[in-house]
C-alpha cells in the first residue's frame, strides 16, 4: 500500500450539488441538535461537502486520469459524499450501518433525482450474514472515520480491494489521505 500526494485544485460546483450540500448541512445540523437520548445518532459529524467535491474531482483527474471510478462510501450517513460522486460522473454506492441516515440518504437521492445506491449495513463482511456488496469490483472508496477507526478501515481496504483500488480518509476541513494498493 502506497500514500498519494494529491494537489487539491478548484473544480466548478454544479448548481445541484451547492442545493443537495445545503439540504444536507441543514439536515445535519438538525440531527446534531438533538439531545443526547432522544433518537440522537452516535458521533454524527457530517463531512464538509465543498471540500469533498474538490478531492473526488481531484483524485478522478489524477489518479483515474479522468475516467470515473466505481465509488464506495464507508459510512455513508446522510450520503451527500456518495451523492456528489454520482454527480461528478461515478457510479455510487454508500453503507451506512444507522438506519435513520440511511433512510434519510435514499430519500434526498430520491428528491434531488441523483442515481445512487445506498445499504443499510455494516461496511465489516464478518458482521453482515450475506456479502453487501462486492468491494473487488470497487475503485475508490472513501471514509470520514474517527481517529480510533483509521488502522481498523486501513486493514479492511487491504484485506477486500482489488489491487490498484484507492482508499480516501477525509479528515475534517482541506485534510485528507489518499491510499493505494
Amino acid at each position: 500500500m502506497v500514500k498519494i500526494e494529491l494537489a487539491l485544485q478548484h473544480f466548478g460546483l454544479p448548481d445541484n450539488a451547492g442545493r443537495l450540500i445545503e439540504d444536507c448541512k441543514d439536515a445535519g445540523d438538525e440531527i446534531g441538535a438533538r439531545p443526547v437520548g432522544r433518537g440522537d445518532i452516535p458521533q454524527f459529524e457530517p463531512a464538509d461537502g465543498r471540500v469533498c467535491w474538490h478531492v473526488l474531482n481531484a483524485v478522478t483527474q489524477q489518479i483515474f486520469h479522468g475516467r470515473p471510478p466505481v465509488f464506495c462510501e464507508w459510512g455513508s450517513g446522510l450520503g451527500l459524499i456518495a451523492m456528489l460522486a454520482s454527480l461528478s460522473g461515478m457510479r455510487s454506492t454508500g453503507i451506512e450501518i444507522e438506519e435513520e441516515l440511511f433512510d434519510l440518504a435514499r430519500e434526498f437521492s430520491q428528491q434531488h433525482g441523483i442515481p445512487a445506491t445506498f445499504i443499510n449495513g455494516s461496511i465489516y463482511p464478518a458482521d453482515n450474514p450475506a456479502p453487501l456488496i462486492d468491494y473487488k469490483n470497487i475503485d475508490l472508496f472513501f471514509a470520514y472515520p474517527w481517529p480510533n477507526q483509521i488502522a481498523q478501515m486501513t486493514d479492511l481496504f487491504s484485506q477486500v480491494a482489488a489491487s490498484g483500488s484507492v482508499l480516501v480518509f477525509y479528515h475534517g476541513g482541506p485534510n485528507c489521505r489518499v491510499l493505494k494498493l
